[in-house]
């Protein structure tokens, strides 16, 4: 299936929508339509404290959010092609609420497009997480370095043979269709025959779809995260798939180790489903 309806999260904080223009350019380049979704979190005072807070303050609060949303937009239009189809939504709700809103809608669209979270605000990477978990559609976050335009010459899927990692496959061969080369990697015992890796199959099945793909097995060096990410940079990846992983806690999920490590640290767009 085409990718043909994207949404993407206004960050929540500041200016700086990192993953505004990436999402802009990737959406006119495959004729898709581009949602732009604001988040305005309802503000609610204790109850002992109503008389020194009053309703028009905490409303206007809310209201600014969605200023912030509709001016963040209106620079994403600026900079877009005429050829863009695309729309602002607003979500107004509680912070906690606003996470499952946002996972909710995400579920009505090919992908989701964020942002690498705030160093210093936490909302944006409680959304895109619930969104992760909650969506059963493929999160495309954006790292805070990015500069250059959407690009899938070179391709990396990170391959442990798990459902997740099946999942990403599968949801990100669209962009894998567009790939010069696509590089399967596997972290195993070197002593493991090449037949018998976990990624072989893929590979295989990857090149039974006329995509160029190759097996790489990585040897594991302290945090397999950071093996990724170190490996991605050497070979000049402009994208990693994966399968992103969380431990149940109650209703709410919290990142695997691998997961958060990519996520904090990623220098180059990470592509991933649950």
């Amino acid at each position: 299936m085409a990718i043909k309806d994207i949404l993407l999260l206004l960050q929540t904080e500041g200016d700086t929508q990192v993953a505004a223009p990436y999402a802009a350019v990737l959406a006119n380049t495959l004729g898709a339509h581009l949602t732009a979704a604001g988040i305005a979190f309802e503000i609610l005072a204790p109850a002992s404290f109503m008389g020194d807070y009053p309703y028009e303050v905490l409303a206007a609060v809310t209201e600014q959010s969605r200023v912030r949303a509709e001016e963040a937009y209106a620079r994403i239009r600026a900079a877009a092609p005429d050829s863009l189809s695309s729309e602002l939504v607003q979500i107004d709700a509680l912070p906690g609420q606003a996470r499952d809103d946002f996972a909710r809608l995400a579920r009505h669209f090919d992908l989701t497009i964020v942002g690498q979270g705030s160093e210093t605000n936490s909302d944006d990477e409680l959304i895109a997480e619930a969104a992760l978990f909650g969506s059963g559609r493929p999160i495309l976050s954006v790292p805070r370095i990015q500069k250059k335009a959407p690009s899938f010459d070179r391709v990396l899927i990170a391959w442990d043979g798990s459902r997740a990692a099946a999942r990403a496959v599968g949801d990100a061969m669209p962009l894998l269709k567009l790939a010069k080369t696509i590089e399967v990697v596997t972290i195993s015992d070197p002593r493991i025959p090449y037949k018998e890796l976990p990624g072989f199959n893929i590979t295989r099945h990857l090149s039974r779809h006329n995509l160029n793909a190759e097996l790489k097995r990585l040897t594991q060096s302290g945090d397999i995260g950071e093996t990724l990410l170190s490996y991605a940079a050497d070979a000049g990846s402009d994208l990693l798939v994966m399968g992103g992983y969380g431990h149940s806690r109650l209703r709410e999920f919290v990142l695997g180790g691998t997961t958060r490590t990519i996520l904090s640290s990623m220098t180059i767009p990470v592509l991933m489903s649950h």
